[in-house]
This record gives C-alpha cells, structure tokens and sequence, in this order.
C-alpha cells in the first residue's frame, strides 16, 4: 500500500514509527516527550548493530536450545547463532530483518503481513504473521496472529529497549510475577520454575534492576489481558498488560530495558511449559498493551 520507509501514526499524546522492516516500532513518545525507546538512525544499523532494537522476533523469539527441535514427531535443526550452539530469535533468516507488506494503515493504525515459505527459515509450513498497532491517547496495542498449513513453532516477540527518556539505571522496574525461570551456562531454562522471593530476581515492587538479568518471568495462565509489568523513570510510568504466558526481562544493556511479553523460551524441550506449536487448526494469538503516565 506504501512505499514510504516508515509509518508515522498519532492519537492524541502517543505518536510512534512503524518500519516495516522488521514490523519494527522505532520511535514512541508521549505528550512531546523525547523517544521513550532507543531506535535506529538508518536501515544499515537496523540491520547491524540494532537489529533488536524495536524488531518483532520470530518466528520463535528468545532460545532453543542446541539449535534442535521436535515438530509432530519429525527433527528439525535450526541455524546456531549464540556461541555455535544454541538458536536465539531465530537466527539470520527471523522475521527481525524481514520486510513486512503494509495490508491498511490509517492516521492511527496499522496491520503489517509477512507470508514465509515452508523451510525459507528452517521451520516447517507455509505461515502468514500479522501485527496489529491500534494508538490510543495513552499508549498503543500491539496484536499479533500466526497461521501455518503445517506443525510448525511460533512464539513472538517485540524486542523494544525502553528508555523513557533516561538510561537504564535511572529506571525502576516491577514485574508482576513471583516466578522466574532459572537458566543454564547458554541462557536456555534448566526446567525448574523457581519462587523470586529472596533472590536478585524478585521485582515484585518498583526496583531498579542489577545488569545481570535476562530470564523469563511466568505470568498466571489464561487467555485474558493481565498486568505483566511496570517501568518507571523520574517523570513517566509505563504499564504493560498482555495475554502472553511469559515476560522476558533484558537488562544488560545501559541504554535501556527489554521487556518483552512472550511464550516461554525453549519450549519444545520443556513438556510441562506452555507448548509454542502451530497447527493449521490453532492459530497463533497474542495482544499487549502499552499505557503512559505522567509522574
């Protein structure tokens, strides 16, 4: 519909870029506020050194481990992108680099679509992704939906690094959760399903988070909208609600933090997690929504 680079879209305070490469959200801000996440300055960084910077990651974001997984009884082997052994956001052929079909887009809004072909990234099916962003004068929604002709995998991600204007150590953090998944040397879960009470994992109130965290917290189960998290600067809050299972939590980086609702990584390998697995009869589905207040 658009040959433009990006889409600018505006409901009353919230305005934000919409890129189609990588279905990327590159600038957001609220009542004239600076960008409140860290964005690309050009395609060429987009592609390098902020390729998750705002990129929705998929087909299956965060990590499977040793690139190998199980789909309706058939061993598929995915491209090891960490260290040669595990795979993380896909590897180089995720939909973080791909240049999504702009299907409607209004003052607003905007529905971006990706068709991949069977195996074009290593999974199996002929899938269709399509991401939602609906503005309200507060925040925005973000609503994904996944089909596929064939098992297949899918758990996405938006990979946004929250500023609010500051950097990362000026920023409080809550997660509303009171488990996490504990992790091994390569960052992919042990299995175990751990209590946060009395560790550097327990974000239960307003926290500035140490640099040593990127673990899933699990959120209550359910198919309804529920508090996932809340980020805090000086003079802005944002409130993050989501039907995902899970919330990776980033925050290596001094530029920000990624909060990410999700499934919870390295699935396949997990029986007792909840199960990422595509069918032609079980749609893919997930919404989030994003609120600003000012402090």
């Amino acid at each position: 519909m658009t040959d433009a680079p990006f889409l600018t879209l505006t409901k009353g305070r919230t305005t934000l870029d919409l890129w189609p490469l990588g279905a990327r959200i590159n600038r957001i801000t609220f009542a004239g506020s600076d960008s409140l996440v860290d964005g690309a300055a050009s395609e060429a960084e987009a592609l390098g050194a902020k390729l998750n910077h705002g990129s929705l990651c998929g087909p299956v974001a965060n990590r499977i481990a040793g690139g190998t997984a199980a789909i309706a009884g058939r061993d598929f082997a995915f491209e090891r992108n960490e260290n040669g052994r595990t795979t993380l956001h896909s590897g180089a052929k995720s939909t973080r680099s791909a240049r999504f079909e702009v299907v409607e887009a209004g003052d607003d809004h905007a529905r971006l679509a990706l068709d991949i072909a069977h195996m074009a990234d290593d999974f199996p099916g002929n899938r269709r992704i399509e991401l939602t962003c609906q503005l309200h004068d507060t925040g925005f929604d973000l609503s994904y939906r996944a089909t596929s002709d064939a098992p297949s995998l899918m758990n996405l991600a938006w990979h946004p690094y929250w500023t609010l204007g500051r950097d990362r150590a000026a920023l409080a953090l809550q997660i509303f959760s009171d488990r996490y998944l504990p992790v091994d040397d390569d960052k992919t879960p042990t299995g175990e399903i751990a209590d946060v009470t009395g560790t550097a994992f327990d974000l239960r109130t307003l926290t500035r988070p140490g640099a040593g965290i990127d673990h899933n917290y699990c959120l209550d189960p359910g198919s309804e909208m529920r508090p996932a998290a809340r980020l805090a600067s000086d003079t802005l809050m944002l409130d993050i609600d989501t039907t995902a299972p899970g919330v990776q939590i980033f925050t290596g980086k001094p530029l920000g933090i990624a909060i990410e609702p999700q499934h919870w990584p390295d699935a396949p390998h997990h029986a007792h997690f909840p199960s990422i697995l595509l069918t032609p009869d079980a749609p893919y589905t997930q919404q989030s929504r994003y609120r600003f207040t000012a402090r």
